[in-house]
């Protein structure tokens, strides 16, 4: 089989998580409910697509390719060094392919748009490799991912006021300030060096 490590999506302790924090996560619920209650078919409607999107996604492009990639390249380097280039590679790779599928936009949106898009969506990308990176497990990407997605369908959906961002130099601007953003957080989050992604590949490798 091409994909032969195992994708972890939720961490190992998760019923014991969920169990910890049922009451705060229900509270959550029902004040989500309340405060988008004028907009309720809205809010589930984009709940629905965003919570699909980062999940297929997320497992695609994380769990799939950028892990096939950096599994690969754990099998290749020995030293702590070309480990850490290796790593970078991957996740950079990873990212414009993420970014590149962003490209379909062009059937539907302006030019400068879509360049916006697939900007900031390279930053988001190493950002959401460097928290798989740190958890070893998918959810917190797809929680970000998820974050992110929904704010926009739900904006998108009740907002019916033009976009302020309303050319190819405001949405240059806006897409290098997010994408320095998202590259600035991922590199904050590289510097602890707590890579546990890179010790459970490590190990699978060794055992295999």
């Amino acid at each position: 089989m091409y994909i032969k490590q195992h994708i972890r999506l939720l961490p190992t302790n998760t019923m014991s998580e969920l169990r910890k924090n049922g009451v705060p996560l229900e509270l959550t619920i029902i004040v989500l409910l309340i405060f988008f209650r004028n907009h309720l078919n809205q809010f589930l409607i984009s709940l629905l697509l965003s919570l699909i999107v980062a999940i297929t996604e997320e497992y695609t492009f994380r769990g799939i390719i950028f892990t096939t990639l950096l599994s690969r390249c754990l099998k290749q380097f020995t030293t702590m060094r070309a480990t850490i280039a290796a790593m970078i590679a991957a996740m950079i790779a990873a990212a414009l392919i993420f970014a590149a599928m962003h490209l379909t936009n062009l059937l539907s949106q302006p030019v400068w748009s879509v360049f916006c898009q697939v900007l900031y969506v390279i930053g988001l990308g190493l950002l959401l490799a460097a928290i798989y990176l740190t958890t070893g497990n998918l959810l917190g990407a797809i929680g970000v991912h998820w974050l992110i997605d929904f704010s926009s369908f739900y904006s998108q959906g009740v907002n019916s006021a033009p976009s302020v961002i309303n050319g190819p130099v405001e949405a240059l601007l806006k897409g290098l300030f997010l994408d320095a953003l998202f590259i600035g957080i991922a590199t904050f989050i590289l510097i602890s060096k707590r890579w546990k992604l890179l010790h459970i590949l490590d190990n699978e490798n060794k055992i295999g």
